[in-house]
């Protein structure tokens, strides 16, 4: 086995963990070829990129076996100075990836580390800021930058280096779809000058669009499969992996279908017989960053109401973020009301307003900050007064209605020892010791496979005494699946809202607002249900083979 970077019998366990977190990989990635990585979360993915790019052993204490060759020479026995000169690293989190205080010094970080010429430091930032179409941002502040934005910033800073070698892990999770293909689009021409791919992702589909060499499949820390596309489709589990509709149902046309899941609460599935009501109403809001371009939300009015489960869409930067804060008091409008159960944000607290809207950053780590996830589960309770028994039984409901109960030795771990689809939910578990009525979450798919968004979703819509849900999503089909009501921003303004079906129907609409029609739209669409429901993809698979099998 050769290529520009190979494992051989890779094994790896954390220090802190039970369980090995890889077992015996073996995978080759060649110059010029793009390698999807795809699995269910928690598989291994990331763990070995860690290994890929040297985190692991140098800054990750653990059990490691097997090797890792670069271009033909163990890198055991290299430094992660030595490392990193070929090979960049695209994080899955970017606020873990910029250090510098505005967008340019940020991009040439890297570069001025190695001690290059003023003039080639300023033509290869350009010329990546440029590439990434990014060259706008160049003088803004990374604080004031959106999740999308500080993504570019991220892989434009990895990019100005000239790696041989690009690992990318989950680097979709904050675009929005046009920009995400955009990115695709660009890394995978890169390919063609000699430049290697790994791109661990979990919007297989868009990643499918760029035709990738192979795709590796992993469950369990092992590589289950390794091959082309068309095998892959075969093996992959459509309950983890988001896979094109029609692949769904070829698979369903043939095979006796596994055990459903509950079915996921779609349009129009009622939260009970409680007639809903204005929660948070914006009344003309405007709002500028100081160091911002322009307006990040311009005069918009709108009513979040409750119980409601409501998807908010747009292009990265549109404001969706802004105006949801506005909700928790995190920013005060320049102009216009924003109501918070029926009295203005002005006149009430944060921790007040908390305590009715809670809100989950895109990034936990903007969240934790406890030496345990026992202390993090704890702190809201202690201080609204109640005993040290009374918070953690809080805490054990919360961590329960997140799924994250089953992790061994959960409570006496740190935060930050967690993957990030578990610091994710960790997040929000925090969030809902404070019993909101109501819960925002930011990207709620960033970190997680489709199985578990979808069934966080549906556990975090069935918690008692949490009445709505509102996320900000660039995931076209979370948002058909998961709202009632859908809204869509673009350039600080409100533009559409409405039901989900009907909202996202408008292919031109989709196309404004930088989001794709995704294959189970338009299986959707064409199905023409008759109780207008849309249903997810194994779902429409079994109805479309025989209309009785989903009542």
């Amino acid at each position: 086995m050769s290529g520009a970077l190979v494992a051989r019998g890779l094994s790896f366990q954390y220090a802190a963990g039970t369980e090995p977190a890889l077992r015996d990989v073996d995978l080759r990635l060649d110059p010029g070829e793009m390698v999807l990585v795809a699995g269910p979360s928690g598989c291994g993915k990331s763990t070995l990129l860690k290994c890929l790019n040297g985190l692991i052993p140098h800054s990750y204490r653990g059990a490691l076996s097997g090797s890792v060759e670069l271009f033909g020479e163990r890198t055991d026995g290299m430094t992660l100075q030595r490392i990193s000169a070929q090979v960049g690293t695209v994080l899955q989190d970017p606020d873990k990836q910029l250090v510098a205080a505005t967008v340019r010094a940020d991009i040439a970080f890297g570069l001025e580390n190695r001690g290059l010429p003023r003039a080639a430091i300023r033509n290869a930032l350009e010329e990546a800021a440029a590439a990434l179409k990014i060259t706008p941002l160049l003088e803004r502040p990374t604080a004031a930058l959106s999740g999308g934005e500080r993504q570019r910033v991220a892989l434009a800073g990895v990019l100005a280096l000239a790696p041989r070698i690009m690992l990318l892990d989950e680097p979709l999770a904050n675009l929005d779809p046009a920009t995400a293909m955009e990115l695709l689009a660009f890394v995978r021409a890169r390919t063609r000058n000699g430049l290697a791919v790994l791109v661990v992702e979990h919007r297989v589909e868009d990643v499918l669009e760029v035709s990738p060499d192979r795709v590796l499949y992993m469950s369990g820390g092992r590589i289950e499969y390794a091959g082309g596309v068309d095998g892959f489709l075969r093996v992959a589990d459509p309950q983890a992996v988001k896979l094109p509709f029609q692949a769904v149902r070829r698979r369903f046309a043939t095979a006796t279908p596994p055990p459903r899941p509950s079915p996921i609460k779609g349009e129009g599935d009622s939260r009970g017989p409680r007639e809903a009501v204005p929660l948070v109403t914006y009344d003309q809001v405007h709002y500028a960053y100081p160091a911002g371009d322009g307006e990040a939300v311009g005069g918009i009015s709108t009513t979040l109401r409750s119980p409601s489960k409501m998807a908010i869409l747009g292009p990265n930067g549109s404001g969706k973020s802004t105006l949801l804060k506005m909700a928790l008091g995190l920013v005060r409008p320049d102009r216009g009301t924003v109501v918070v159960g029926g009295a203005p944000t002005t006149a009430q607290t944060v921790a007040q307003l908390a305590r009715q809207v809670a809100y989950v950053f895109q990034s936990p780590r903007q969240m934790l900050f406890a030496n345990t996830v026992r202390e993090e589960l704890a702190f809201a309770p202690r201080n609204q007064g109640l005993e040290p028994a009374q918070a953690e039984e809080i805490g054990r409901q919360a961590l329960q209605a997140v799924g994250l109960d089953q992790v061994d030795g959960i409570w006496d771990r740190s935060p930050y020892a967690l993957s990030f689809g578990q610091q994710k939910r960790l997040a929000i578990a925090t969030a809902l010791t404070l019993r909101p009525r109501a819960i925002i979450v930011d990207e709620p798919s960033a970190g997680q496979d489709y199985g578990q968004a979808a069934a966080f979703l549906d556990e975090v819509g069935a918690i008692p005494g949490l009445e709505s849900v509102y996320f900000i999503t660039h995931d076209v089909d979370l948002a058909l699946l998961f709202s009632d009501r859908c809204l869509l921003l673009r350039g600080g303004r409100l533009e559409a809202q409405g039901r989900p079906l009907e909202v996202l129907a408008d292919r031109a609409r989709l196309a404004a607002f930088r989001l794709r029609p995704t294959s189970l739209l338009a299986a959707n669409l064409a199905a023409s249900l008759p109780d207008g429901r849309p249903l997810d993809a194994v779902d429409l698979a079994l109805r479309l083979q025989n209309p009785k099998t989903i009542p």
